[in-house]
Order: C-alpha cells, then sequence, then structure tokens
C-alpha cells in the first residue's frame, strides 16, 4: 500500500524511498503527523525468504500471511512479514536487517568511525564501530558535502582508528556488507566482526548528570537518538581491551575522543556496532535565571502544528519544586518557582505516539570556591652538621579564598536548607559505610571481636573454590611466634577450618629465630583443616630483605586491608577497611605464580612445607 502524507503546508507531500537491501522496497516516514510505512512486494518478500513467489501467494492464498491490496497490487506490511518467516522458521536477516533503517530518510549525512585492534597474528578485528547520522539540512548551509573517503589513525597498542563522512545510504551499504559477509573493507584492508544479527533497538538520551545510571548517553550534544545496536559477544577481545586500559589508565580517553563514544568506560560494548540517528526535527534548552524563572526554548518546524508536549520539572535538596506539563507551541516557555533550585530537567515527547524523543536532565552549579595558595613565606635553607647545603624548602603560606555566590539576596532559607541537605547526605554515607560493614576498628581489649569478625570474613566466600590469598609479613607460621598466646593460637586453627574446601595461600617474611629449616607448628595437626594451607616466604633482592609489607585479605569476592599484623591486634587493636574494587590480587596471584626456590633480579620466594 502506497502511504502519502500530506505536510501542513499546502501544495507539498512528503515521500520518501529509501533503499535497503532490495531497490524497490518502499519507505514512507512521517514524525509529528507522518507515518511509518515499511512494505515488501512479492518478489521482494520471496527473495528475502529464499522461496518461490508461488510459495508466497500460496500462503497468502491460505491466510497464513496477511496482505494488503492497492488496485492489482499486492503487499506485506515488514512487521506482518517477519512474524511469518519466524513462525516457519525462514530466514528472516534479510528482513530484520531492513528494519533498522525504518527510521532512515534520504538527505541525512553520516560519520562512521571504526576503532580496530591490529592484531599481528590474525586478521585485524574490530573493537567498536558508530554510525552517527542526521539531517543535511541540520548542518547550517555552511556544511560541506561529505568527501566519503576513509582517514585512519595510528593510536598505538595496535590500536587503529578509521573514519567516514558519507550520505546514510552509503553508510547502509556498508552496514549490508559487513552484516553479509562478517567483515569490512577499508581501503584493501579487511576487518574481522563477530555479531550476533538481531539488532536491539533503544534510546540514548542527553545526560549532563555526573554518574548518571544511563548505560549509553547520547552521541549528540543537542539532541538525543535512537539507537540501532548489533552486540558482540567475543570475550576474548573484551578481556584484551580490559587489560590493555590497565596498563594505559591515564591517556585511553584522550586518545579514544575522536571516536565519538567513551569505550574505556563501557567495555561491555567492545566489538558491537552502533548506528544512532539523531532526533533532530526539534531542539531543546532549559536554563534557569536569578529571578526563580525556568526558561524553555524550543526550535521546531512544527510547532504550530501541537506535534510535541514537554514534561519540565525542577527540584532543590531532594525536594520537588515544580513538574508540569507543556503543549509547545511557541518557541519560549517561561516558567515561575516558588524557590531555589538546584536540579532541572525535561522530556519532550511526540503526541503522535507519546514515544519520548529528548530527555535532558542537569545540576546547577549554586556556588564557585576558588582557593589561592599564596607563596609568600621566606625559602628556608636546610643543612647538614657541616653547614653544607642539601634541601631548601618553602612553608605553606596563607590561603586566600574566593567565592562567587547567587546574587539573588531572598534566598537564605532555600541556602540553609541546602546545606542541612548535604550534612545530611555526608552522615547517610558515613551510616552506610558502617552498616555494611566496608570500615571497622576494634581495640586492644575486642581481639576476641576481631577475631570473631575475620573468621566471618572468609566465611562469607566459603563456598567458592577459588584461592584465598592472606599476606602479613608477621603471620604466626612457626613455634616460637605464639609465644604462648592462646587467643591467637585458636584463631589460626578457626582460620584454617573456615577455609577448608579451597586453598588457603599465605605469603609472610622469615624471622630470625627461623633460620635454617623451619617447620610449621600445625604440621602435627589434623590433615583435614592444614592439608589445603601454604605458606611462602618472600625476600626482596639484593640483600635479601623484607619482601612484604602490606598486610590484606583477599578472597574470591572481596578484599579487605588490614592496619596490623596477627599477632599484634591484642596491644596495638585492628581496622579493617573492605576496597571497593581490587588493588592487591595482581600482586598475590603475580607472586604465587613464581616458581618456589626461584631467585630473580626482584624477588627470593621459598616456600614452607
Amino acid at each position: 500500500m502506497w502511504t502519502v502524507a500530506k505536510e501542513r503546508w499546502p501544495g507539498r507531500f512528503a515521500l520518501g524511498l529509501t533503499n535497503v537491501n532490495y531497490s524497490c522496497m518502499l519507505h514512507v516516514t512521517f514524525h509529528g503527523g507522518e507515518v511509518s510505512v515499511l512494505n515488501l512486494t512479492i518478489a521482494e518478500l520471496a527473495r528475502a525468504v529464499e522461496k518461490s513467489e508461488t510459495y508466497v501467494r500460496q500462503h497468502i492464498h491460505r491466510k497464513h500471511l496477511i496482505a494488503q491490496k492497492d488496485g492489482r497490487s499486492v503487499y506485506v506490511d515488514h512487521a506482518e512479514a517477519v512474524r511469518w518467516a519466524r513462525e516457519r522458521e525462514l530466514p528472516v536477516d534479510a528482513l530484520t536487517r531492513a528494519s533498522v533503517t525504518t527510521g532512515a530518510r534520504k538527505g541525512r549525512i553520516a560519520r562512521m568511525t571504526v576503532l580496530v585492534w591490529d592484531d599481528v597474528a590474525a586478521k585485524p578485528r574490530n573493537l567498536f564501530t558508530l554510525i552517527r547520522h542526521r539531517r543535511a539540512d541540520a548542518l547550517g548551509p555552511w556544511a560541506s558535502e561529505p568527501d566519503e573517503s576513509w582517514s585512519c589513525d595510528d593510536l598505538g597498542d595496535r590500536l587503529r582508528l578509521f573514519s567516514c563522512d558519507a550520505p546514510f545510504e552509503r553508510c547502509e551499504a556498508l552496514i549490508d556488507q559487513i552484516l553479509d559477509s562478517g567483515e569490512l573493507k577499508i581501503d584493501g584492508i579487511e576487518i574481522a566482526y563477530a555479531l550476533n544479527l538481531t539488532p536491539r533497538r533503544h534510546w540514548a538520551y542527553r545526560d549532563e548528570r555526573p554518574l548518571a545510571e544511563a548505560s549509553l548517553r547520547s552521541p549528540f550534544l543537542k539532541h538525543s537518538a535512537e539507537v540501532v545496536e548489533y552486540w558482540s559477544f567475543a570475550e576474548e577481545l573484551r578481556n584484551r581491551w580490559r587489560e590493555m586500559l590497565e596498563s594505559h589508565p591515564t591517556n585511553s580517553s584522550l586518545r579514544l575522543s575522536r571516536l565519538g563514544f567513551p569505550l574505556e568506560r563501557r567495555p561491555d560494548r567492545v566489538g558491537n556496532l552502533v548506528i544512532a540517528g539523531a532526533e533532530d526535527a526539534i531542539t531543546c534548552d532549559l536554563g534557569a535565571g536569578h529571578d526563580r524563572t525556568l526558561r524553555l526554548h524550543v526550535d521546531s518546524d512544527e510547532l504550530l502544528s501541537e506535534a510535541y508536549r514537554a514534561t519540565v520539572w525542577a527540584s532543590h535538596s531532594g525536594d520537588e519544586v515544580l513538574r508540569c506539563e507543556i503543549l509547545l507551541t511557541s518557541q519560549h516557555h517561561v516558567l515561575n518557582l516558588e524557590s531555589e533550585v538546584d536540579h532541572i530537567g525535561f522530556a519532550i515527547f511526540r503526541a503522535a505516539d507519546g514515544q519520548c524523543i529528548d530527555l535532558m536532565e542537569a545540576f546547577l552549579l549554586m556556588e564557585i570556591s576558588v582557593k589561592l595558595m599564596v607563596d609568600s613565606g621566606p625559602t628556608l635553607h636546610v643543612r647538614n652538621r657541616r653547614k653544607r647545603l642539601i634541601h631548601r624548602v618553602k612553608p605553606a603560606g596563607a590561603i586566600s579564598r574566593v567565592d562567587v555566590r547567587s546574587d539573588n539576596e531572598n534566598a537564605e532559607v532555600d541556602k540553609e536548607i541546602r546545606q542541612r541537605w548535604l550534612d545530611r547526605r555526608l552522615w547517610e554515607r558515613e551510616v552506610d559505610t558502617r552498616r555494611e560493614g566496608n570500615f571497622r576498628r576494634f581495640q586492644p581489649t575486642e581481639v576476641v571481636d576481631a577475631f570473631r569478625y575475620f573468621i566471618d570474613i572468609l566465611r562469607q566466600d566459603s563456598d567458592q573454590k577459588a584461592a584465598n590469598y592472606l599476606v602479613d609479613p608477621y603471620f604466626p607460621c612457626f613455634k616460637g611466634q605464639l609465644k604462648g598466646n592462646e587467643e591467637l593460637y585458636k584463631l589460626c586453627l578457626d582460620l584454617f577450618a573456615s577455609t577448608t574446601g579451597a586453598p588457603l595461600l599465605i605469603l609472610c617474611q622469615r624471622q630470625g629465630q627461623e633460620e635454617g629449616n623451619p617447620t610449621l607448628w600445625w604440621s602435627d595437626h589434623p590433615r583435614e583443616i592444614t592439608a589445603h594451607v601454604k605458606v611462602r616466604i618472600i625476600r626482596k633482592n639484593p640483600g635479601r630483605t623484607t619482601g612484604v609489607h602490606d598486610r590484606y585479605l583477599i578472597t574470591p569476592k572481596q578484599e579487605i586491608l588490614i592496619t596490623h599484623s596477627i599477632n599484634g591486634w591484642d596491644a596495638d587493636g585492628v581496622t579493617f577497611v573492605r576496597l571497593p574494587y581490587e588493588v592487591y590480587r595482581a600482586d598475590a596471584e603475580r607472586l604465587w605464580s613464581m616458581e618456589s626456590g626461584s631467585e630473580n633480579t626482584e624477588f627470593f620466594i621459598e616456600e614452607v612445607t
């Protein structure tokens, strides 16, 4: 069925033809008063599912497949064709791929960026591909025609970034090439892709809040985007990418800025292909004035048609001050507020189908504090006993503080409320930290409770089979270190019992009284609770000095920093700090992967049995 949507201006019609896989596929789009249609002829559908036209017509005759007629022509709606093909387990890749461009229109310009891992031993592999497209007329009259040529930047670490500006129809052809063959050819270079061919549709909105929870933000500064994403589940490539980021943590963002996507913060997207279309039929911006007003500015050719509506909200110190709905029929909307606000946002909806096409939230800057370090003090010269100058130091000077505040003198109540709110958030974080046990301090008189807490940590992961690492330079491995301490003796036995079923690997250092061939004090104890315990003494070269100093516990799911050695808890107390991410695990695993008795330029490791 041919559907022609008449625009709001007399004498003009919107009719678009998009070439996707098959040259006769009709695509008529309409947003804010338009309707999207994607129909297939009998011949196109037959080719897509690799059947004859007679086969398709028989299913239409038997009413297994619903068709539409326009005179003597017969068409099948795209969604109906996909449903029918899936029910009969027919090939649907071509049909599914056709739906990817339902929102695409002629006259759109795209930028395609491809991040490639240039592996020496294999074909170059796709790390991430992003196609961003938008209306050509939205770029402005100064924009030049895209030259469709590829540029290539060598980013180091076997990373190469290819980039190309082209009409969106050209990028569609490249997408088809990738999905059909599993590779993309750029200037004679074949780039391998490992994609799941089922596309996933979602939206990426603008969001200026730090630490926002959205997994994907819009790649456009002033517009949200409708996204079609093909996922890759190649775990090996994702792991290699993470290893590379950990080895170069400082310059990753700078090198990848031209990619147009923060892949260094989204390793789950490694290997994916993302197509993002800007919703640039309308442009919106929201600002807050010092006169307690919000101003929503809207730019679109369809305002008088009542094609869009908006929801605007604002809050102060967690309390909602405003939330209202507006019909967008003019470019400027002014909303009055009853108090100061520190958080504003808006959402734009299409009136035709209710779809949210733009969303933005932001925290307002309420106050700026600038500290000036004044280096006005004298330089002090440090000399040794022979009056020889060995160092120069400058004591810290006075600190000048400059505050830039709102010029609204009638907001004292709001400022006081905001300060109370900030204090409450700080207090809540402290309470949550203590409640979750991320930070626990035990005094010397609480050593029994400290032992019990330590054992409880280990029992939380007792169902895991991975190794537990305990690093303590003064861990009591030998008889002389117990010194008749009954509580310490019991702790060690409880420690061994709570970790049975998984290796307990202990790193410590040799004490002077254990020179020669020391024997572990628990060698004569039941093997049921000691067989999984291994001890290594580590010393540094040259000179074989102390090899470990930090004290920490690593379980399969946790990493705990311990401030004092176990045999000193009764004298100094102890503090346990649960680390939010792994800090020591790589060091512990590396030391235990080294061969016992081997000596290198850094360490000498000896395993005690």
